[in-house]
């Protein structure tokens, strides 16, 4: 059993691999350069500063966290990324 997990567990880990590299492409022939230490996913930015994606979304609806701090990615079917840093 321990054998079909760890095997199960490298095509899960190529397949995130293959997925993300596939991303990276489509992000790069379109122009875009995105530096992960400035920009996060939503969920990523709630888990970082202790709140819910909600919060994150709410806050982005009430202008909170201002227009220059968010940024839709549609040749990602718009990822919606905010920009690391506190807003409250």
């Amino acid at each position: 059993m321990g054998d079909a997990i760890r095997d199960r567990s490298k095509e899960l880990i190529e397949t995130a691999r293959r997925e993300s590299d596939e991303s990276l492409r489509i992000l790069t022939e379109a122009g875009i350069t995105l530096d992960t230490s400035q920009w996060l996913t939503i969920k990523r930015y709630a888990e970082r500063y202790g709140i819910t994606m909600q919060v994150v979304t709410n806050w982005i609806s009430r202008g909170i966290i201002p227009a220059d701090c968010t940024m839709t990615v549609p040749e990602l079917n718009d990822l919606r990324l905010v920009k690391n840093q506190a807003y409250r």
